[in-house]
């Protein structure tokens, strides 16, 4: 599994890292999978989470995924990040948003988007 608990500024967050898969969608599900079974350990509404799509693309069958993977682990979320967000991507985040307790805020800049978790402030 890519995904992994980091931490920033002595905060813990969950990285979930589906950075680089392109258009392997075996490869996004499972890592979904995996993912979801580390969240859905932890008590709810206490997970800081950023989520890196970099280089990924979303079929029909990684969307779908990515709905369910949303609505298993959204109870226990706090707050969400994602970078990576371009173009088409912007559909699928949208798509995600409607599943998930809490909206996915989208950042260009991984360590603002780190800085957004751990504070809930954007920075200047």
């Amino acid at each position: 599994m890519k995904s992994h608990w980091d931490t920033h500024r002595g905060v813990r967050f969950f990285y979930f890292d589906l950075s680089g898969f392109g258009d392997d969608d075996k490869g996004v599900i499972e890592e979904c999978d995996k993912a979801d079974a580390v969240l859905m350990a932890e008590p709810e509404d206490s997970i800081l989470i950023l989520n890196d799509v970099r280089n990924s693309v979303g079929s029909l069958d990684v969307i779908k995924h990515l709905q369910l993977s949303a609505d298993r682990s959204s109870p226990y979320i706090k707050r969400a990040a994602v970078v990576g967000v371009t173009g088409p991507k912007l559909i699928l985040l949208q798509l995600v948003n409607r599943f998930s307790r809490h909206p996915i805020v989208h950042f260009d800049d991984f360590e603002q988007a780190k800085d957004w978790l751990v504070t809930n402030e954007i920075p200047e």
